[in-house]
This record gives C-alpha cells, sequence and structure tokens, in this order.
C-alpha cells in the first residue's frame, strides 16, 4: 500500500520543544492516505511533543510540515484542523457537564465549521461510529474510562480528519476494553481513515497498524513492518536493554 498511495503527511527534520528544552531534534517521516502508523519508544522520547507539534500546539524551530501537498509549518491549531488535522488527548477532555452529543457538536460547529443543525446531525453520526449512539443524551461526567476514551475520539471525528491522531487511547482500559479499541480503529480504517496511533501495548501495535515507526531521543529511529520493527536490535535495546554482543 505504502508504495502505491499517496504521502498525506511529510515531516522533514523537524525540531521543536517547550522554551529552551528541545525535544524533537530532526525528526522525519511520512504517513501514506490510508494506512495506520503506530509509534511507539520509551518514556520521554517525544511521541506526545509530535503530536502536538503536527497539530500546531508546539511551533517547531528547524524543519517542514506538509499536509496534503500544503506546507502548515506555521499554521495556528485551528487552521490545521480546518485542513483536516484532528486528535485526541491521552487523558480525555470532554465537558463533563455537557451531553455527549453537545461535546460532539461542539467540535463540528467550531473545528469543521458546521451550522448547528447540520452539526447535530454529524455528532450523532459520530457517536454510532464510536458505539455511543444510544447514550447522546447522557452527560460526559457519567461515562466509564473506556466510554470517555470513545467520546474523545468521536469528538475528534466530528472535525472531520483526513487525518487523525491518536495518543495512547487504550491507556488505563482492560485487556477486553483494549480489544474493543482495537476493533473500533479497525472500522474507522475501513472508512479510509489515515491514523497515527501512539501506544505503549507493544502487541496492540504490532496487530493493529500497518506500519510501524519507534522514536528514540526525539528522532525516528527505525520504521517499517510492524513485526520487523519490534524484532530489530535497536528495539530490543530500547525497551529491553538488550544489546548484541560485540
Amino acid at each position: 500500500m505504502q508504495q502505491t498511495a499517496n504521502k498525506i503527511l511529510k515531516v522533514k527534520n523537524v525540531c521543536s520543544g517547550y522554551e529552551r528544552i528541545r525535544i524533537l531534534n530532526g525528526l522525519s517521516f511520512d504517513v501514506y492516505e490510508g494506512e495506520v502508523l503506530g509509534v511507539i519508544g520509551p518514556n520521554g522520547c517525544g511521541k506526545t511533543t509530535m503530536l502536538n507539534t503536527l497539530v500546531g500546539l508546539i511551533r517547531i524551530d528547524e524543519g517542514k510540515i506538509e499536509f496534503n501537498g500544503k506546507e502548515v509549518s506555521k499554521l495556528p491549531p485551528f487552521a490545521r484542523c480546518g485542513l483536516g488535522i484532528g486528535r485526541t488527548f491521552q487523558v480525555p477532555r470532554p465537558f463533563v457537564g455537557m451531553s455527549l452529543l453537545d461535546n460532539v457538536l461542539v467540535a463540528s460547529v467550531h473545528g469543521a465549521g458546521h451550522s448547528i443543525k447540520d452539526g447535530e446531525k454529524i455528532a450523532q453520526e459520530c457517536l454510532d461510529r464510536v458505539g455511543l449512539g444510544d447514550k447522546a443524551k447522557l452527560k460526559a461526567g457519567e461515562l466509564t474510562l473506556l466510554d470517555r476514551k470513545k467520546l474523545e475520539i468521536a469528538r475528534a471525528l466530528g472535525t472531520e480528519p483526513k487525518l487523525l491522531l491518536l495518543d495512547e487511547v487504550a491507556a488505563g482500559l482492560t485487556e477486553l476494553e483494549v480489544t474493543e479499541v482495537m476493533k473500533l480503529v479497525e472500522e474507522l480504517k475501513k472508512e479510509n481513515l489515515t491514523i497515527i496511533w501512539i501506544e505503549h501495548i507493544i502487541e496492540t501495535m504490532v496487530n493493529a497498524t500497518d506500519r510501524l515507526m519507534c522514536m528514540a531521543e526525539g528522532k525516528n529511529v527505525i520504521i517499517g513492518k510492524p513485526e520487523e520493527v519490534v524484532a530489530s536490535p535497536i528495539v530490543e535495546e530500547l525497551y529491553l536493554g538488550v544489546q548484541e554482543d560485540e
């Protein structure tokens, strides 16, 4: 697929961080339309910083980001959202006193630019897509962790993304719940949605992604087929401290 599909995202030698602390150090990779790219790496390697940089929450110091053939390196978050880059957060951030429908409605109106009437229809469709359609009138504060994670995805879908960035949506869930999230991502992929998915659960990344990228010290150290990446010596060293004999 990667050899024939178009590149929807190009990240070239990107450096960024927080004030004087640089986190990303020359990060480069491409993402192809319709694929699920998994991202793994040890804590502090820059995975979430990478997502924050892609959506414009963090400015880049060097390098370039292209989305759908357009350079977006200097665009603010709302402009990138309007072009089709949506994201979830590792810790769900719903409006707890609002209904699920209204939570997604906010994304549809302010993210995708729809009217309230059209936004309500789209919000309901997004809730149906993640399996929360029958809970549309519930307050977000009443949800379980799993359903909050689903709502987080629904809110991102409400912005009508062409590229969806998932930040550890399986974190804190039980094994059965993780399986449910994997099935949800698979369904989204069938809709030809392109996804970058950060997760610490290696088995999930191997089973649910088309390609896998491992980051370390703010760089892409290896990218390729999931099984090959996980079996590589550099990943074994990063996660297990295993080194080849000299």
